[in-house]
């Protein structure tokens, strides 16, 4: 298999190694990563359909991998809904695997991806870009390679912009925290993994990567900053409840709604809703009963 011109992302799950060093560690780590791969893979690559829609939804990656304590994932060709659907799912995994005390960090690029059923050695031209780049940085988190930010910026917002950001946004332009002095660090841009996780999940986890203070508290200062930005989140009325908002995160062809208790955790409204697919003229195209799916953040 050989795909050209693809996104390509590489991840790893912090703090890994030190974690299977005895082989109690190791048993209590298989269970546990083993389990959150099988609903990541049944999650991400054959994705349920929705309530209510006509067609099932499409993979969101062309090709994905877990090898030891790395992801590797590879887009369809890049268009705007490939993009999307990309960078979305890419999202998805770093709450889940992050939720479940696997943070992630990771970037994405633009190259070449071959594989080699029959070996099962796959290469690309992007892998040593993205490796390099991901061990130098100091945090939880996903930036984009230059070369990969008009395709996904575009993609998502519309135009390379670099002003104000809502806090929903999938992906804002902030310095990212490296191995080099402070003042040598970068402004890039860089994936929201963390909108739609709930405060104490977040404190949960930020205290267990006490171990790596420095990432841990480039962690927490990102999450400041995300704090300080304008909020869209939408107050729901009593008759919604146990919600009591609802979250969203939009990009140019698709958005995720969460729907939050007082807690920050995914609940489903105590009442009927809509959400309806409009055309470009505002009138509706498909109503979709999105309920089981807002309450879970997707």
């Amino acid at each position: 298999m050989y795909l050209e011109n693809r996104l390509i992302a590489m991840l790893d799950v912090l703090g890994f190694s030190s974690r299977i060093k005895t082989r109690e560690g190791m048993e209590q780590m298989d269970a546990k990563y083993a389990q959150l791969i099988d609903c990541a893979k049944s999650h991400m690559f054959s994705p349920r359909s929705v309530s209510g829609s006509p067609e099932p939804p499409e993979p969101n990656f062309e090709y994905g991998s877990f090898v030891f304590d790395t992801l590797v994932l590879v887009s369809y060709p890049t268009d705007i809904k490939s993009t999307y659907r990309f960078v979305f799912a890419t999202i998805w995994l770093m709450e889940k695997f992050f939720a479940e005390g696997f943070p992630l960090r990771g970037s994405i690029g633009i190259g070449d991806f071959c594989e080699n059923e029959k070996s099962g050695i796959f290469l690309s031209n992007a892998f040593r870009r993205l490796s390099e780049d991901e061990k130098d940085q100091q945090w939880t988190g996903c930036v984009l390679l230059p070369e990969a930010d008009e395709t996904v910026v575009s993609s998502l917002l519309g135009v390379i912009a670099q002003g104000a950001a809502k806090k929903s946004s999938p992906i804002h332009y902030l310095k990212v925290p490296t191995k080099r002095s402070p003042c040598e660090s970068s402004s890039r841009w860089c994936l929201n993994w963390s909108h739609f996780l709930s405060g104490s999940v977040i404190q949960a986890e930020l205290e267990q990567m006490a171990g790596d203070y420095a990432k841990q508290q480039n962690t927490i200062q990102y999450l400041k900053l995300l704090g300080e930005m304008s909020d869209d989140t939408q107050p729901l009325a009593p008759v919604f409840a146990p919600a009591q908002r609802m979250k969203t995160m939009k990009a140019l062809s698709g958005m995720r709604v969460k729907f939050e208790d007082e807690f920050g955790n995914g609940v489903i409204p105590g009442c009927s809703f809509t959400l309806a697919a409009c055309d470009i003229d505002a009138q509706p195209i498909i109503p979709l009963d999105l309920a089981q799916k807002a309450a879970e953040g997707r």
